[in-house]
């Protein structure tokens, strides 16, 4: 639920979304009014088909972008794309990509970039069969999602790994026909036209901290001292 000015707008759950994340379909995704004031469409990247970028590239008119895990991001070489970032909200781009595989040609078409976005999740890929610079810009997520950041690259992992994919998305910011940034009461329109859940990362966060662990074990070891045998486990 968000409110306007004029009114208060019901948005749909967080466990509405993941499950159509769980589903292979896309969802919208609004950020703070404070923040971007965007909306992005949002799916798992490894359930991307070639209609699904098709859909993001004609009605979402953005930039599509691959949000990855940190340690997916050093698995595949994939360097920011600049060492001082300058971004006012430090969106870390990593440099394009392209799948240089089997079946994929000049990298955009929507199979093309298809591939690309599958490519990056599948843990057989190398680094070398990614050319640089591409049609597809990853974007490095922080560990910890959106209760480390507020994005909508955050929010791209953390609605994948709840829904049971791999820590990946495939990311459009949604614009209106005449170019300008769609809001939330476009976004609304957007979301009925096309049947899609909508939902805000402020919700996102609080439903992980109602429901995730806050606490991670980061060492579990066995220690000998004069005095006997001792198990520590230490949590952060």
């Amino acid at each position: 639920m968000i409110s306007t000015s004029s009114k208060t707008i019901h948005l749909n759950t967080i466990k509405e979304a993941i499950s159509d994340i769980r589903k292979g379909k896309i969802v919208i995704v609004v950020d703070d009014k404070d923040r971007e004031n965007e909306g992005d469409f949002i799916a798992a990247a490894e359930a991307v088909t070639p209609e699904m970028i098709n859909f993001m590239s004609s009605q979402g008119r953005g930039l599509i972008c691959a949000p990855l895990s940190e340690s997916r991001c050093e698995e595949l070489n994939l360097e920011l794309m600049v060492g001082y970032n300058t971004d006012p909200l430090s969106t870390a781009f990593t440099v394009s990509v392209d799948y240089n595989g089997e079946g994929v040609s000049t990298g955009i078409s929507v199979h093309d970039r298809a591939k690309t976005v599958k490519a990056l999740t599948e843990v057989t890929t190398k680094p070398h069969e990614l050319s640089r610079p591409g049609h597809i810009f990853p974007l490095k997520a922080r560990d910890g999602g959106v209760l480390r950041r507020t994005g909508h690259t955050e929010a791209a992992i953390d609605l994948a790994r709840l829904a049971g994919f791999k820590p990946a998305g495939v990311i459009v910011e949604i614009m209106n026909e005449d170019g300008t940034m769609a809001r939330l009461p476009e976004l609304v329109k957007v979301a009925k036209k096309f049947d899609l859940k909508i939902i805000s990362i402020e919700d996102l966060v609080a439903y992980r901290m109602q429901h995730d662990s806050l606490i991670e074990k980061i060492e579990d070891f066995q220690l000998t001292t004069r005095f006997g045998e001792f198990r520590l486990r230490a949590f952060r």
